[in-house]
Order: structure tokens, then sequence, then C-alpha cells
């Protein structure tokens, strides 16, 4: 039989793999990359699951693992990769695969701190105080810099000629 903590990290990956795998490709770029970093964040996870002591952070944690291995990857890729992959995988329809690739190209345009925000805000779905304890800054600076960050692909999706809503 399983231990407790066998299963529970067992539901932590059907939870979030989906999400990390999204965001990861959204801070990378690379479907095969973010494959692969998501495989070896959930291998960092499981060796440190024992002491995760709050289960409600674990979001926040794995998001954290996640970041160091997009980092470390960012620093041996070479600088002139780019976006080549498609996102059929994360696709329902062909709509949702033409939107996605537009976001996607505008995204990558973003730099490396305003995609961080991003991605753990709104693909992981972490609270700002979830975002702040990941990336070791005051929640204040995480509401900042994810207000400017969704203002500047505003501005980047508009100079694509993507409409794009007014915030409330």
């Amino acid at each position: 039989m399983q231990n407790p903590s066998h299963r529970e990290f067992e539901l932590l990956v059907e939870r979030y793999r989906q999400m990390m795998t999204s965001a990861a490709y959204h801070l990378c770029g690379d479907r095969e990359a973010a494959l692969d970093i998501v495989q070896d964040a959930l291998i960092d996870a499981y060796r440190g699951f024992s002491g995760l002591r709050d289960i409600e952070k674990a979001g926040a944690w794995l998001y954290t693992i996640l970041r160091r291995k997009v980092l470390d990857y960012r620093r041996k890729r070479k600088p002139a990769d780019e976006l080549t992959e498609d996102c059929a995988v994360y696709c329902q329809d062909e709509t949702e695969l033409i939107v996605r690739n537009i976001v996607i190209e505008q995204l990558l345009k973003l730099d490396d701190e305003d995609r961080e925000i991003l991605a753990g805000k709104y693909l992981l779905g972490l609270t700002y105080r979830e975002l702040s304890e990941s990336l070791g800054i005051k929640e204040g600076t995480v509401r900042i810099r994810a207000l400017r960050a969704k203002i500047r692909l505003g501005e980047i999706l508009r100079g694509a000629g993507v409409e794009v809503p007014k915030a409330r």
C-alpha cells in the first residue's frame, strides 16, 4: 500500500501538471523544453515533498521550483532561440490555436520578469501572496509588477493589431 504522502503528491501532480506545463511553455517559448522543465521540476518536487509544511502552499512551492528550472533553461539556451513550436497540444479548436499563437508570440516580447508574474498569476492561478513568497519580493511589488506587465502586454497586443478591451 502507498503511503499517504505519495498519494498526496500524485494528487498535486494531477492538479498542477497541466498548469505548470502551460506556465513553462509561456516562460520559455518551447513546447519540448517546457515538458522537460516540468518533468525536472516534478522530480525535484517529489524529492522535497516531505519538507513541504503546508499543503495549501503547494502551488507557490511548485511554481518556485518550476521558475528555478526555467531560469536554468534560459541560462543554457542560445540567445537566438525563438518560439518555433505551435501550441496545438494545448488548444481545443483552430480559432483557439490562432488566438493562443498570437498571444504567445506577443507574450514572448515581454521581459522575463513580466512573463514570470503573468504566468504565475494567470496560468497557475497563484495569489499575489503566493507569488510574493515564490519570487521572494513584497506582495505590493508583485501587484505593481503584475499591473505593469498587463499594461505592457496590452500595448504589445494593440501594436500587433489585436483589439484589447479596456480594463474595468
